[in-house]
């Protein structure tokens, strides 16, 4: 029974995207906004993948820097970067639930970058009749890691999974 519980679910994973184009089958920018990461983004279908990048800011963490230490702008050097490769699988005709690999780190785009990846689990839905669309993006990631142009260190702990209760956003998708 629990074979063909999970035999099911791989040919209805891999036979979603053929019964459906999917809500959004074409190039989307938009905003998100999020605690870690508010900022522009943009969404593209490759094949039977989405991608989405950003270039957003912490503004959660500089609100909180702000209110502690006003003369201390820490975060004023870095921006967040954030990329989703997911696979979307058509729950109706204008919603889609998107699973894959999340990243979203910290860089100034010449020393490295600071950050943590793991699963993304997106809910998208897409207005009917109209070019906009609604998603929530939740994150749970697996491991933190350091990138500085020469070495890449990576490590994890049980406990870095809750980074995604402020890394998880929410934001609005315009199709191009």
């Amino acid at each position: 029974m629990k074979r063909a519980l999970i035999i099911s679910a791989i040919i209805l994973i891999c036979a979603g995207g053929f019964v459906s184009a999917g809500a959004n089958d074409s190039l989307a920018i938009g905003g998100q906004l999020g605690f870690l990461a508010s900022g522009v983004v943009i969404d593209a279908p490759l094949g039977p993948l989405d991608i989405q990048a950003g270039v957003n800011y912490p503004l959660g963490f500089k609100y909180i820097q702000e209110a502690v230490d006003p003369e201390n702008d820490f975060f004023f050097p870095y921006f967040v970067v954030t990329a989703d490769v997911t696979y979307p699988i058509p729950l109706g005709e204008n919603f889609d639930l998107k699973i894959g690999a999340s990243t979203l780190g910290f860089t100034d785009f010449e020393t490295g970058i600071f950050g943590a990846a793991g699963v993304a689990l997106k809910g998208e839905y897409w207005i009917q009749e109209k070019d906009m669309g609604l998603f929530i993006n939740l994150n749970a990631p697996l491991f933190i890691y350091l990138y500085s142009g020469e070495e890449f260190t990576s490590f994890s702990h049980p406990l870095i999974p809750l980074v995604g209760l402020v890394s998880s956003t929410f934001g609005v998708l315009w199709r191009l």
